[in-house]
């Protein structure tokens, strides 16, 4: 239960900072009237990466800590593109683990071979590629002094984000969905492996077509489709699970608190951090919820995520807002996420932390009028009577 009497306020607005009221202009909503409007085509853009890159030395492909399926499928696709064209074969780094079964079952039914982040010590890079993320953002282990050559991503472009090649296209669902148009632009087929990949990479990242899409997402989805090994995929989606996945769902249950359509939990210590953003998706599908938070610690972190559906809010500002002066966040109107590293943040404790952020969050969707929440069992069993 939160503790009203020591709310912690909101940071100081500053004058560049986004509002967390959805622009609707900036949505997906309208993604068809900017393909209209855009001065540039797939093709050239692929060209332009490809441009970018030498033509031979070592290249590494790297995205955000804790890699998801449309941040893995992405390095994959790169991987095809560039020893295709160049001749040389990247290799894949990444920070964090593979915490979600999904993932682990992909980057082994898949055979995509990882390596971790630190053997950017190995070797001179001629040239390090970012997809998924943006360099300074605070989510990926890649040094903030590395150069990075061309960054592909599909967030809301950083202010202070340069390389010599940006792809950047907020109105994406996905980032595989890009890499779907350059290697279509530049003659490349994918085989069975890579279009599962880039398929469940859609899938997962767009809650089946259901969120943040637009009509380019779907038609990279149906132009992998037939050649898709649904036997592959479902082995993934159909991934076996540890024993404390169950024990964390219940914790994420007993724990929550409504606030109005608001349902925040607290999973305290967690095994795995993107945890907190499978059951923030879990806990979204209750039906008096169309707004969750989750929150955990893992290590010397605080992660948390957070789930919208449908609002004029954006919840990819709101992560960024709830995390300024504390640590990083940041996401799209609909799923965002962040992470306070607890040595690096001015607040030392993990309780004040959790308390500052919920208390931030509620702020800003406008619950903190409530003076209490309401257990969500609680709930359940007034429901039954």
């Amino acid at each position: 239960m939160r503790d009203n009497a020591k709310k912690t306020p909101l940071p100081d607005a500053k004058t560049d900072a986004a509002s967390p009221i959805k622009d609707q202009e900036s949505t997906g909503l309208l993604c068809d009237k900017l393909f209209a409007d855009r001065d540039w085509d797939p093709d050239r853009q692929a060209e332009r990466f490809l441009k970018s890159l030498p033509d031979s030395g070592n290249i590494l492909l790297t995205s955000h800590d804790n890699p998801d399926p449309d941040a893995l499928a992405s390095c994959m696709a790169l991987q095809k593109l560039i020893e295709a064209k160049k001749g040389v074969k990247p290799r894949i780094a990444i920070g964090g683990i593979l915490g979600r079964a999904e993932n682990r079952a992909m980057s082994i039914e898949l055979e995509i071979d990882l390596y971790p982040i630190d053997i950017l010590e190995d070797k001179p890079w001629e040239a390090i590629v970012m997809v998924d993320a943006q360099p300074g953002s605070g989510n990926s282990h890649l040094p903030a002094n590395v150069p990075v050559t061309a960054v592909i991503d599909h967030h809301p472009q950083r202010k202070s984000l340069k390389a010599p090649f940006v792809d950047i296209r907020p109105e994406y669902g996905a980032v595989s969905t890009i890499l779907v148009e350059y290697l279509r632009g530049q003659g490349v087929n994918w085989d069975a492996k890579l279009a599962t990949a880039l398929l469940y990479a859609i899938k997962s990242e767009t809650a089946d077509l259901g969120r943040g899409i637009c009509n380019v997402d779907q038609l990279a989805y149906f132009a992998l489709f037939e050649s898709v090994d649904w036997e592959l995929l479902h082995r993934i989606l159909k991934a076996k699970i540890p024993g404390d996945y169950f024990a964390l769902f219940l914790r994420g249950i007993k724990g929550g608190t409504l606030y109005g359509n608001a349902l925040v939990t607290n999973l305290g210590e967690i095994p795995v951090p993107d945890a907190v953003a499978e059951i923030a998706d879990f806990l979204l599908r209750h039906e008096n919820v169309s707004r969750s938070l989750v929150l955990g610690r893992y290590e010397d972190q605080i992660v948390f995520s957070i789930r919208f559906t449908g609002s004029d809010l954006d919840a990819g500002v709101i992560a960024s807002t709830i995390t300024r002066d504390l640590g990083t966040g940041g996401g799209h109107d609909l799923m965002a996420g962040g992470r306070i590293i607890l040595k690096k943040s001015k607040l030392k404790k993990a309780d004040e932390i959790f308390t500052t952020l919920i208390d931030r969050f509620l702020v800003l969707i406008g619950s903190d009028k409530l003076k209490n929440g309401k257990p969500l069992l609680e709930l359940q069993s007034d429901k039954g009577e």
